[in-house]
This record gives structure tokens, sequence and C-alpha cells, in this order.
């Protein structure tokens, strides 16, 4: 995997192909708090015949290094770095969750670096609870369950919902509470409506961290936005129905001029 060096953080990405061909559209996927690469692992895959395809992995998440940030502008920093370093052309940059939140951040700051937004799961908001904040440093494993009980449909398999336990379990206290943190300060509400990107939001109906009502407000506020929600799916949607997520990102990026 490529590294993109900023100060004193070492950005690891997945790329489809190195270098990126400069004639193909190219998406870039951010995840989520406690998120590393894989949770886009069935995009890549998917999608990578289709476009160029780079995932980041935020500092403090899966290779990279070192600690991960408490403010989500600090990781703007760092997903503007990876365009900089390793794309053509302005790309379309997915993200969900917190990682929604640096691509609203990041359309507002830098519109130049990109040309469209996918917002999965994710609002203009996104404040966390006390006890989810309190408990990731003195109940560690126990709140790491809880949270991705929330995370998952109650129609989606065991083995999904146990997966993504594992993989949030993978990233120190540190780097999760300085995530949650992050979002929890997170409150774009008022400017959202300047993003002037063609943007595409996703939701899961079953999305209890951030509920629909999250994104079709943000489909209200941007002007040049479409929204689309996926029944029995919950916040972690694009990875309890994968192939429905990559169809309507195949369709909307295709679309784009």
């Amino acid at each position: 995997m490529p590294v993109v060096t900023i100060k004193d953080r070492a950005i690891h990405c997945l790329v489809s192909q190195e270098p990126l061909p400069i004639d193909r559209k190219t998406v870039v996927f951010v995840h989520g708090a406690g998120g590393n690469r894989n949770h886009w692992i069935n995009q890549f895959d998917g999608l990578k015949n289709d476009f160029n395809v780079v995932v980041v992995e935020l500092p403090g998440h899966g290779s990279s290094s070192p600690q991960g940030a408490n403010r989500v502008e600090r990781y703007v920093e760092d997903v503007a770095a990876v365009i900089d370093a390793l794309i053509p052309s302005a790309p379309i940059v997915a993200g969900h969750s917190m990682g929604g939140a640096i691509c609203q951040t990041l359309a507002l700051t830098h519109p130049d670096k990109i040309s469209g937004l996918v917002l999965i799961g994710t609002g203009c908001r996104l404040k966390v609870l006390p006890t989810i904040l309190d408990g990731i440093l003195t109940n560690f494993s126990e709140t790491v369950a809880m949270i991705n009980r929330y995370a998952f449909s109650k129609y989606t398999d065991e083995d999904i919902v146990q997966e993504g336990n594992s993989e949030m379990s993978k990233a120190p206290p540190s780097v999760i509470h300085g995530d949650f943190l992050a979002c929890d300060r997170f409150n774009i509400c008022e400017k959202v409506g300047e993003i002037t990107h063609p943007t595409l939001i996703l939701c899961g109906e079953d999305d209890q961290l951030t509920p629909v009502k999250y994104s079709r407000f943000l489909a209200e506020k941007i002007p040049n936005a479409s929204l689309k929600t996926f029944p029995r799916a919950g916040h972690m949607v694009m990875v309890e129905l994968p192939g429905k997520v990559n169809d309507a990102i195949r369709e909307f990026v295709s679309s784009l001029s």
C-alpha cells in the first residue's frame, strides 16, 4: 500500500492501481470512527474494475500512524494530502459516518479538490451519547459491543455483526475516543447548504446511530443531492448490503461528467 506522509503522520492507502490512470474517474473512501480499510473492502473489490479506487486509513487506524485526532478538521488535512499526493484529478469522495463529516468539511474548505460526494450513514451534526464517550475509556469491550449492536440492522447476519465488533476492537481506546469526540464536536448544519458538488446520500432504514432523518435533512439542504435508502440495513449499510450500495455508487459516479 502506498504511504502518504504529512507532518508526523504516515497515512496508508489501498489503491486499485499504481499509478492511478489519469483517464479514469477516482473514488476515495473514508471510513468512520474506529474503522479501517476493511470496512470498504467490498466497495474496493466491487468497483475497482469501473473506477480508480482509493481507500484511506486515517492516522491511528489500521496500518497508519501515529495517533488519531479528536477534531474532524485534522482528518480533513490528511484526506486532502492523500488527494494531492496520489490522485491525478479531482475525485469523488465517499465517507461513512465520521468519514461523511470529513468529506462534507472537505467540500466546504477545499471545494476544488473534489468533484462529487457520496455520504453514507452520516449527518451535518453527529452528537455522541456521554455513555459512549465515557465507556470507551472505562469499559472498552462492552462499549464497543454496544456500539456495534446499534450499528447493524436486526436482519443482519450475526457473523457480520461479530466481525464488525472485531474490526472496531483493533483500534486503541484512545483513538476511538478521539474519533467519537471529533463526531460530538462536529456541527456544520448552518453551512451544509453551501455544498455545491453533486452528492449521493445513502442510508440504511434501520440506522439507529445516524437515523434516516439525518440523511433527509442533508438531501433537503444540499442543492445538488439525491437520497437513496435501503430497507433491512443499518448504520453499516455498505457492509450489510454491499452489492446494492456498489450499484448506487456506480450509477452515480458514472452519471458525472
